[in-house]
């Protein structure tokens, strides 16, 4: 156990070094935390990054910021349609970050956002960046990650 939790440590210090906003290097960070508190690393899903992407492109098309669209649609409307049929769901999102690591830093810091990195509950995620905000101009990246799990299909409960 001990030279797991050191490996942890190790992992989350080698992730130390600045990074550019990606999605490898997002994925990278919440799973170095996910790590070292000894919860299942975060897959990548496609599908996830579309409805991440088709989430982002909504904010930017009515210019807002906000979990909420201002016509009332939760985050969660855009999994469907590209084929995630979830069991449980979740959004993170930050704008004005320039690394990886200050960025999933500061969500480490905000309980829900934290929570949402750490859940068990959660297999896969998916990544939107774009450059700016979706209000204007503004410095840094902005950053939509949606969270997952699928339903149980018949198939899979056989398994």
């Amino acid at each position: 156990m001990r030279r797991f939790l050191f490996l942890a440590t190790l992992l989350v210090s080698v992730a130390a070094a600045a990074s550019d906003i990606t999605r490898t290097t997002v994925l990278e960070q919440m799973n170095a935390r996910r790590l070292a508190a000894l919860v299942p690393p975060l897959r990548h899903d496609a599908r996830l990054d579309l409805a991440a992407e088709d989430r982002m492109r909504d904010m930017e098309d009515q210019a807002y910021w906000a979990h909420t669209s201002p016509d009332g649609r939760s985050p969660f409307e855009w999994l469907l349609p590209r084929g995630y049929d979830y069991w449980f769901a979740a959004e993170n999102l930050a704008a004005g970050f320039e690394t990886a690591e200050v960025l999933v830093d500061g969500w480490m810091e905000s309980e829900g956002h934290r929570d949402n990195i750490m859940s068990p509950m959660f297999q896969e995620c998916g990544i939107a960046i774009i450059e700016g905000g979706t209000k204007g101009k503004s410095t840094g990246k902005s950053i939509v990650v949606l969270f997952g799990r699928v339903k149980f299909e018949p198939q899979q409960a056989r398994k």
